[in-house]
């Protein structure tokens, strides 16, 4: 920022004057400050292919069980601590309420169970490259001509529902979007989100955790211990006979199954009929 005043001479009674350029020059420079605060409270997306979850689509578990949870975001595979610490909060709301766990902590549980989390932030060379220069031309022209910059994102969670139970994992990806200056348009197949950069960031966070952590849920292995406790329902055995009822079987069974034929009749002629006889 640029502060115009009158100097004294250090004692040598000497005033500078402040000349109307110079004047003109940090009206110029306050408004440029004024439209980009403007301009990056106003342009934060996120990618609308993943969107948040709805409430059908959530997976319900019968018998939730503690987890322990482990965060960690990194910038280009490399932990970054401050960056951890702005969202973890973020990430622990998200988990916990997706309802899958009945507590979610950050120290061991007493079943074992394990959550790891992982959100990083890999930009690869060319989109670093092409943010700079979009950025370049929108600071030259004073925030005149926009310049829209995606970050992109991904996350990988592994859960492990015991010591001796085999890891789930599931991973899934995300964008957002941040806009500078003025003449500018929305970014194709994204949401605009309120709270500037730091709203974008968030919203990214909790979708990027609540997806991938619904399909680890869906997994047949979440709750291996709860399927073991709960016994399948038996097959119906064939009915056996009381003592009650055991006189009555071979009574049953000592019944004909089938009627004796009965001796063939003398073959008589029909009355009225002339008998046949053989010559």
């Amino acid at each position: 920022m640029i502060s115009s005043y009158c100097a004294a001479g250090h004692g040598r009674g000497r005033h500078v004057a402040v000349s109307k350029s110079a004047w003109l020059f940090g009206l110029l420079a306050m408004l440029a400050l004024a439209l980009f605060a403007g301009a990056a409270r106003a342009g934060a997306f996120v990618d609308a292919a993943l969107p948040d979850l709805k409430p059908e689509q959530k997976v319900a578990v019968k018998t939730p069980q503690p987890v322990q949870l482990l965060f960690q975001f990194q910038t280009k595979g490399a932990p970054n601590a401050k960056a951890t610490k702005f969202v973890q909060q973020q990430v622990v709301d998200t988990v916990k309420s997706s309802g899958l766990f009945s507590e979610v902590s950050d120290a061991p549980t007493a079943n074992g169970a394990l959550l790891s989390v992982t959100i990083n932030d890999a930009p690869s060379p060319q989109e670093m490259d092409e943010a700079k220069a979009k950025g370049f031309v929108t600071g030259a022209t004073f925030f005149v001509v926009g310049s829209t910059v995606r970050e992109d994102y991904i996350c990988t969670i592994d859960y492990v529902p015991g010591p001796n139970a085999p890891k789930i994992s599931a991973s899934a990806k995300h964008a957002i979007y941040i806009q500078l200056g003025m003449i500018n348009s929305a970014p194709p197949n994204a949401v605009k989100v309120d709270g500037g950069t730091r709203g974008a960031v968030m919203t990214m966070v909790r979708q990027i955790v609540s997806n991938p952590l619904n399909v680890v849920a869906a997994d047949p292995g979440f709750q291996p211990a709860a399927a073991a406790s709960t016994p399948a329902t038996p097959a119906i055995p064939a009915p056996v006979a009381t003592p009650d009822q055991a006189p009555a079987a071979p009574a049953q069974q000592a019944a004909p199954t089938t009627t004796p034929a009965a001796p063939a009749p003398t073959s008589q002629a029909a009355p009225g009929a002339t008998p046949s006889v053989a010559h």
